[in-house]
């Protein structure tokens, strides 16, 4: 190869590792509001634009030292991270994982495996900047592949987000592939001579007219990616004064037991509230997105909290709403291997027993997402300290459930909802007809996780909650 093959292939890996740098940066910043950003479909399709441009160089320098395994193995990365990345696209505009996107994952990162392993083997093996290579990309590989298996069979890993800390860390580490290579063609250029190849003037003229177009267009979307994160960074700002504002009603409270363990709340007191009086209390768990220790998010994540708290339905139904915060990387309970504050709620219940005028025969749950976990497990386990419960896009553990045969239920779920599959409340539904109790339950046919809309519009739903009082 000349010279200027390895002049113009340096600086086009170059830009490359360049952008996805700046792109890991942006995802460890922003987190899990990267995905929101207006300009993220343009960005990951010219990335893969970039990628599939860069794959085109390594291809052309596979093939003239005829590295023939390397050559296929790339071919085929390159056709299954095709495919991983229009269903991608399809993921970004639904928001709902389908089962084809979970298929063309776990083909992309076989490929990609394969591909590491060639760059391990035989003589390209030799070249020690491009085993560096492989080693990062096999080690990837593995990493995202365990990642997926554990999302797929572990709701626990699904629902503390350590698959999006993984992507962020794995994607960082990503950058050293493209640098290895940089070395790798440095040594080359070295070695090599300036002699012209048949066709290789047309191909150096090509890739130099590319790399200008690369860098005009990375510019570009560098720039607007960090102007997106400014504004997602302002609105989650404006979006925590706007929670602030929900929460002003509700009194922070703290519960510590003897063991030390915490739990934080927000409680509403009825409109009008009557000291002489008892009122119903209302177990609002929210779902993962308001885990934290701020004791703020919840509001903002518990789906009846601002069904309740609206003015006309405090003066209609006149209850304390009890608002408890889950600390990031534990859940209410029922989520098999993973933490649970289940009984440090039913202590903090017990604390304010002692200092609210609470009428025990009302105390009614209701959960969405984690939180429609929570209120299956909090019937199943506690039966006898809930008159009714509203579990919402949860599931619970079926072999429990004739402990709730005799609590009122009014269940709610979407049938294409992809986060927390249906079965989950149709198997409790049935279980808990099986042991002869008499459960509601709406399912919404062509709806998927996002119901909310839905369940607040029920006529009737605030009057059966209220209606009901244990026996």
């Amino acid at each position: 190869m000349p010279r200027n093959f390895y002049s113009s292939a340096i600086t086009f890996t170059a830009i490359y590792a360049v952008l996805i740098l700046f792109k890991s940066i942006v995802y460890l910043v922003v987190g899990v509001h990267a995905n929101n950003l207006s300009s993220i479909n343009g960005w990951f399709t010219f990335e893969f634009l970039v990628w599939l441009v860069w794959s085109v160089i390594l291809l052309k320098y596979f093939h003239f030292y005829q590295y023939s395994f390397a050559f296929w193995a790339l071919i085929l990365s390159i056709t299954a991270s095709t495919f991983h990345f229009f269903s991608f696209l399809r993921l970004m505009q639904t928001r709902e994982i389908l089962n084809y996107h979970i298929l063309f994952i776990i083909i992309s990162l076989a490929a990609g495996i394969l591909y590491a392993i060639s760059l391990l083997n035989s003589g390209i093996g030799k070249k020690r900047w491009l085993r560096i290579a492989g080693i990062v990309l096999l080690v990837e590989g593995i990493v995202m592949t365990s990642a997926i298996i554990l999302t797929i069979n572990s709701t626990s890993f699904m629902q503390s987000g350590m698959m999006m800390r993984v992507e962020q860390w794995v994607g960082l580490a990503g950058t050293l592939v493209p640098i290895a290579f940089i070395f790798h063609f440095r040594e080359e250029k070295k070695i090599s001579k300036d002699i012209p190849a048949s066709g290789m003037e047309s191909w150096i003229s090509t890739m130099s007219f590319t790399i200008f177009i690369i860098s005009m267009g990375g510019s570009y979307f560098c720039f607007i990616l960090l102007m997106d994160s400014l504004d997602i960074d302002k609105n989650a700002r404006r979006e925590d004064a706007h929670l602030k504002k929900i929460a002003e009603p509700f009194e922070a409270g703290i519960y510590v037991n003897n063991q030390k363990d915490t739990l934080r709340y927000r409680l509403l007191k009825p409109l009008n509230y009557d000291s002489t009086k008892q009122y119903p209390l209302v177990v609002c768990l929210h779902g993962s997105s308001g885990c934290g220790i701020d004791n703020l998010k919840q509001i903002g994540s518990s789906l009846l909290v601002p069904l309740l708290s609206k003015p006309e339905n405090r003066a209609k139904y006149s209850a304390f709403l009890f608002v408890p915060q889950c600390p990031v990387g534990s859940t209410w309970g029922g989520i098999p291997n993973f933490p649970a504050v289940d009984s440090l709620v039913f202590e903090t219940i017990a604390s304010l027993e002692q200092k609210l005028p609470l009428d025990t025969n009302r105390y009614y749950v209701a959960g969405n997402s984690l939180g429609g976990y929570g209120a299956w497990h909090f019937i199943s386990t506690r039966p006898t300290l809930f008159a009714a419960a509203i579990p919402i896009s949860g599931a619970g553990d079926a072999s429990l459930a004739q402990n709730a045969v005799n609590v009122p239920v009014w269940a709610f779920h979407g049938a294409n909802d992809r986060n927390v599959p249906v079965i989950g409340s149709r198997v409790m539904i049935d279980a808990i007809k099986k042991a002869g109790g008499n459960p509601k339950y709406t399912e919404y046919p062509d709806k998927a996780h996002n119901i909310w809309n839905e369940v607040s519009d029920t006529p009737g739903l605030l009057d059966w909650l209220f209606d009901k009082k244990k026996k």
